[in-house]
């Protein structure tokens, strides 16, 4: 085996393999087809057919009901707009909490504050990394309404529990689908378990749009929530005369182009999804023949989408810190994610509880917080974080099954001088 590129050898490859778009000649199509149309936008903020939007708005959300089976679809501008509006329509305000994962996009976190109420963050199993169903309960109060709960990395939550532990305490379910469509749980598709599912079209997603969100939800009432609180849902209840409804929306409309490439992104889904599975099942059973490094653990009766693939490093069996291993990938080629994201509660903006101008609100409207935001609270987290997760984004398109074989022959050749790359780091 060559030396490692660590220690001044040759790279397994000279330059890694770089992000490439999952754009066709179908999309160009499609956008060249509203071009020609001159309609780029069909929505109109008041009452009739065009409060839905255009034609190619109502194709997604038809497509995307028909996909995942699911009853409602509301395409709007983003993902991290259709958490917000999964919030919104749940009626979730100030004096509410909402438990949350801390292991995710902060844009998770941020839709509950962004509707003036106050996230509270539970921990996440250490095998999955979803969030822990039994370390819910510890964190309800008589102020919880809602759970959001992250299918991350490509995995769905324990979402039979969750949905259970719910039910118990009459709170609603928002499934953070970002990174996990096409996954299911006994049969069924994530993002249509909860109440509201969130999906993204952001351009590194498994399927996209360049930007764009769509939420799906069984629940008709929800579903007209968040019609109105995308297109200024006051304006259309003040023109329908319903006294009794209140929504205040905003321009969170998705447009004619995203839509027509979205829907042929849509299509394309299984295939890709089929690549990844077939990438991540060698990279799985290659990781089970190496010490110190753990692939996935899929719960029985799950599949996963695998938007990037998890590794769990452990230090003590490489001699050699996550910090380390992962600069000897990059030399060799493969660069690696290192702990993923900081736990959204260390994040300055929870330790100094300023959110609007230099006000404590919406922490402050709430007088007894059951939360501390300050290391400690969610310890699994911060294991994952400080110490032992690395990510491989390494299941997408163009990689094939001979690049895993060269991403397996990176670690080889740096498990094999792993104590001389340990004696080189200490020298320095």
């Amino acid at each position: 085996m060559s030396r490692s590129a660590f220690l001044g050898g040759n790279p397994v490859r000279e330059k890694s393999i770089p992000w490439i778009s999952t754009m066709g000649k179908e999309e160009t199509d499609a956008v060249v087809s509203v071009m020609e149309s001159g309609t780029l936008s069909a929505f109109l903020a008041k009452s009739g057919d065009k409060f839905l939007g255009g034609s190619m708005v109502k194709e997604l959300e038809r497509a995307f009901c028909e996909r995942f089976n699911a009853k409602n679809a509301i395409t709007v501008n983003s993902a991290t707009t259709a958490l917000h509006v999964a919030v919104a329509a749940c009626g979730i305000g100030p004096g509410d909490e909402v438990l949350v994962s801390p292991y995710t996009m902060v844009a998770t976190a941020s839709s509950v504050l962004m509707n003036c109420a106050v996230p509270v963050f539970v921990d996440v199993d250490p095998d999955t990394y979803t969030m822990d169903p039994s370390k819910i309960e510890q964190w309800i109060s008589p102020r919880t309404k809602a759970i959001i709960t992250v299918n991350i990395f490509g995995l769905p939550s324990n979402l039979p529990e969750i949905m259970e532990i719910a039910k118990k305490h009459n709170l609603y379910v928002i499934e953070d689908n970002a990174q996990a469509p096409g996954a299911t749980v006994n049969g069924v598709e994530s993002g249509t378990i909860a109440d509201i599912g969130v999906f993204s079209l952001n351009y590194h997603k498994i399927i996209h749009s360049g930007e764009g969100g769509v939420l799906l939800t069984n629940n008709d009432t929800l579903a007209r929530n968040c019609q109105l609180i995308r297109n200024h849902g006051e304006v259309v209840l003040d023109e329908e005369g319903d006294m009794d409804t209140i929504a205040l929306g905003s321009n969170l409309r998705m447009s004619e182009l995203h839509a027509a490439i979205g829907i042929e992104q849509l299509k394309k889904l299984d295939a890709f999804l089929e690549s990844r599975r077939r990438l991540a099942k060698k990279i799985s059973d290659g990781l089970v023949e190496r010490q110190g490094l753990k692939g996935v653990t899929i719960p029985h009766g799950y599949t996963h989408s695998y938007y990037i693939y998890p590794i769990k490093y452990d230090a003590n069996i490489w001699g050699i810190d996550r910090q380390t291993f992962a600069k000897a990938m990059q030399k060799e080629g493969f660069p690696l994610g290192v702990g993923y994201v900081k736990p959204i509660y260390l994040m300055n903006i929870y330790k100094h509880k300023h959110v609007f101008n230099k006000t404590t609100y919406p922490f402050a409207f709430i007088d007894e917080p059951i939360q501390d935001y300050k290391k400690g609270i969610c310890p699994i987290v911060e294991k994952l974080y400080f110490e032992q997760l690395l990510t491989a984004d390494i299941c997408r398109i163009p990689f094939t099954e001979r690049d895993i074989d060269d991403f397996f022959e990176a670690i080889d050749k740096i498990w094999e001088e792993r104590f001389e790359i340990a004696k080189v780091v200490i020298e320095e």
